[in-house]
C-alpha cells in the first residue's frame, strides 16, 4: 500500500475559497493519494486501486500507461483533452490504452476512486475498446447506466478513501467472471521483447499479435513500451532523481539516454528531465504517472 498524504485535514474550505487561498498564500498543489493492491481473487483483471483527492491547481499530464482505467468522479469534474479543446467529464470514465499523454483541469475539488484494470479483464468487462489516439474518454455512466450512478452514490457516502476502494472492489468483483491468464501475469524481464512475451503465453508470433489486437487492441511491441515507460516512472531512482539518467537507462535496458530521452518524449510528450523538474517545484510527490503541465 502507498499512502502520500500532503494536504492537513483540517484544512477544508470550499473549492473555489480552497483555489483562492492557495494562490494568496503561494502553496503548492495539496494531494492525498491511496494506492491498494486488490485481493488475490481480483489480481488477474485489476493492477491496483487508488484514491486521489485534493486540488491540483493548473493543468496536469496524465502519461499514458498499459493499462484500462476505470475512474469515477466524486469531485466537481474535470476537463480532458489530448491536447486540443476539452471535454467536460463530471461523473466518471474509461480511459483505453493511450497513444500520448492526456491533459486534465479541475472544474474545483477533486476526488477520483479508480481501478487500474488489466487490458484483457477490460475488454471482458466492457467489450473492445479503441486505442485512445486523442478521442475523449468514453462515459462510464453510457457504459453500465443505472449501476454506474448507484455505484457513484454509494461511494460519495463512504467516509473514506480505504472505504470507496473497498465499495468499487466488490462491485467489480460481482461483474468480473473467473480468472484467465492475461499478458499482464507473464511480463517478460528486460529487454521487453514481444518474442519473450509470446513464448511465455506459450503463443506464436502471429498468434501473440491476433490476441493482442483482439483482447488489448494494440500491438505487444507497443503494450511493452507503455510497460517499460510505466516501470520507469515507479522506480524510486527516477522518481527521487536519486539516479542520473544514464543510470536509469541502462537499468531499463534502453541503448543509451539518449534512447530513453526520445522514447519518453514520443510516449509522455515531455523529457524526462522536465518531467523531473515539474514534479518538483510542484512538490508532488505521489501519483506517478502525473506531472503539471
Amino acid at each position: 500500500m502507498h499512502h502520500v498524504r500532503t494536504r492537513p485535514e483540517s484544512w477544508r474550505l470550499t473549492p473555489m475559497h480552497r483555489m483562492a487561498s492557495c494562490k494568496a498564500r503561494g502553496y503548492r498543489p495539496m494531494v492525498s493519494y491511496l494506492e491498494r493492491k486488490p485481493a488475490a481473487a481480483l489480481a488477474w483483471a485489476v493492477k491496483t486501486f487508488w484514491h486521489l483527492e485534493g486540488h491540483l491547481m493548473g493543468e496536469a499530464a496524465a502519461i499514458p500507461k498499459p493499462y484500462v482505467e476505470l475512474v469515477i468522479s466524486l469531485g466537481d469534474g474535470h476537463v480532458w483533452s489530448a491536447g486540443g479543446q476539452g471535454t467536460v467529464f463530471r461523473h466518471g470514465w474509461i480511459t483505453p490504452i493511450q497513444t500520448g499523454p492526456r491533459f486534465s483541469r479541475s472544474l474545483g475539488e477533486t476526488c477520483f476512486v479508480a481501478a487500474r484494470l488489466h487490458p484483457e479483464a477490460a475488454t471482458w468487462l466492457l467489450g473492445p475498446l479503441p486505442v485512445g489516439d486523442g478521442q475523449p474518454p468514453i462515459l462510464a455512466e453510457a457504459v453500465f447506466g443505472a449501476a454506474f450512478h448507484s455505484l457513484r452514490d454509494r461511494l460519495g457516502e463512504a467516509q473514506d478513501a480505504a472505504m470507496r476502494i473497498g465499495l468499487l472492489e466488490a462491485w467489480l468483483a460481482d461483474r468480473l467472471p473467473h480468472p484467465v491468464v492475461c499478458a499482464g501475469q507473464v511480463l517478460p524481464n528486460e529487454p521487453w521483447r514481444a518474442g519473450q512475451l509470446g513464448a511465455a503465453l506459450g503463443l506464436s508470433d502471429r498468434d501473440t499479435r491476433r490476441h493482442f489486437a483482439e483482447a488489448i487492441g494494440c500491438s505487444p511491441k507497443y503494450w511493452l513500451r507503455l510497460h517499460r515507460l510505466s516501470a520507469v516512472l515507479q522506480a524510486p531512482g527516477f522518481q527521487r532523481a536519486s539516479q542520473t539518467l544514464a543510470e536509469t537507462a541502462a537499468a531499463f535496458g534502453f541503448a543509451d539516454q539518449a534512447h530513453m530521452a526520445r522514447e519518453f518524449r514520443l510516449l509522455a510528450g515531455m523529457p524526462p528531465s522536465s518531467y523531473q523538474r515539474r514534479r518538483e517545484a510542484e512538490g508532488l510527490t505521489s501519483a506517478p504517472t502525473m506531472a503539471p503541465r
